[in-house]
């Protein structure tokens, strides 16, 4: 055995080494070998055959790779058979998916383009809103300038003013007109004042115009902003499909039952405060007669006693 094992595995040649069977790799030697041939003589008993360990082990090899062949067989039997019935399964539920994703590609392109509809309105209305934005921002910006330009040269002629009061005090004791000169400038300091007020008063008027003008200008944006909105609710409004319509009407009047709900269930909480409040105002009556005793009820409730309650019931609104 110890020899059987360092020969294996067989190597190429191994038998025919040994002189225990010819090589039958070429046919037309085969068929030259004398003794051989099956019209010469025939092999009618197994003891003719060659036997040795070898041999042995060649032929229980074979059987063994048989067997293995015909397991890969029933293996392969098993597994077209799995795959047919996975076959069958894919086709029956293939024509199904298959409807179901078309309806769905179907229903991303009519969202898509609606979508893109819309997005490319808001983008022309914003671009429009902010070029109307900037127009007034120019504008404003140069109403400004003028507003500065008229409050340097009303502060040039005050300083010029105070200039000619200061010239005339400083020659109050040596003038001899003196008091011609205070009465000049009495005159002048009412004129500054005069001056300041109006100042005063038209930059308060500027101040007013220039927020009413940006009053309206947020009046005349949101406006715009309005509409902007209500044509983009309108044409994504057209652009949805009959049954989402739907559930949005149903969603609003829904909306509406739940309101009146909450109405009737807070005239209700209403009410039922004004009962507890009655019947506190009640029982602290009783409490101030001394005389009065509460009747005791004489009703015994048994398990066969029937009981109606009267629970007011609301009937929904239809849908």
């Amino acid at each position: 055995s110890s020899g059987i094992n360092a020969e294996w595995p067989l190597r190429p040649g191994y038998i025919q080494e040994r002189g225990l069977v010819p090589d039958y790799g070429d046919y037309a030697a085969w068929q030259r070998t004398p003794g051989l041939k099956s019209s010469d003589s025939t092999i009618t008993t197994t003891s003719e055959r060659p036997t040795s360990p070898e041999t042995e082990i060649v032929r229980l090899q074979i059987k063994a790779r048989r067997k293995t062949l015909q397991q890969y067989h029933k293996m392969q039997t098993k597994l077209v058979t799995c795959n047919l019935e996975l076959m069958g399964g894919i086709q029956e539920s293939e024509n199904d998916v298959h409807d179901k994703v078309t309806a769905l590609l179907e229903q991303y392109e009519k969202f898509r383009g609606a979508i893109g509809n819309i997005r490319n309105e808001s983008e022309e209305s914003v671009r429009c809103a902010r070029d109307q934005l900037g127009d007034t921002k120019e504008q404003t910006a140069v109403d400004l300038e003028h507003l500065e330009q008229e409050y340097d040269e009303l502060e040039r002629k005050v300083l010029e003013r105070t200039n000619e009061c200061e010239v005339l005090v400083k020659f109050k004791g040596t003038d001899k007109e003196y008091h011609l000169r205070v009465a000049r400038v009495n005159e002048l300091r009412l004129e500054l004042e005069n001056l300041t007020t109006e100042q005063k008063t038209e930059r308060t008027e500027l101040s007013e115009l220039v927020d009413r003008h940006h009053t309206n200008l947020n009046l005349s944006t949101d406006k715009r902003c309005r509409e902007i909105q209500a044509n983009l609710t309108a044409t994504a409004v057209k652009n949805i499909p009959d049954s989402l319509r739907e559930l949005a009407q149903q969603n609003r009047v829904m909306k509406r039952e739940l309101l009146l709900h909450q109405d009737s269930i807070y005239e209700t909480e209403q009410e039922i405060e004004q009962i507890k409040e009655d019947i506190r105002q009640l029982q602290r009556q009783f409490k101030k007669k001394p005389g009065y005793v509460v009747p005791v009820s004489t009703d015994i409730c048994t398990p066969d006693t029937e009981l109606s309650l009267d629970i007011p019931t609301y009937k929904m609104l239809p849908v």
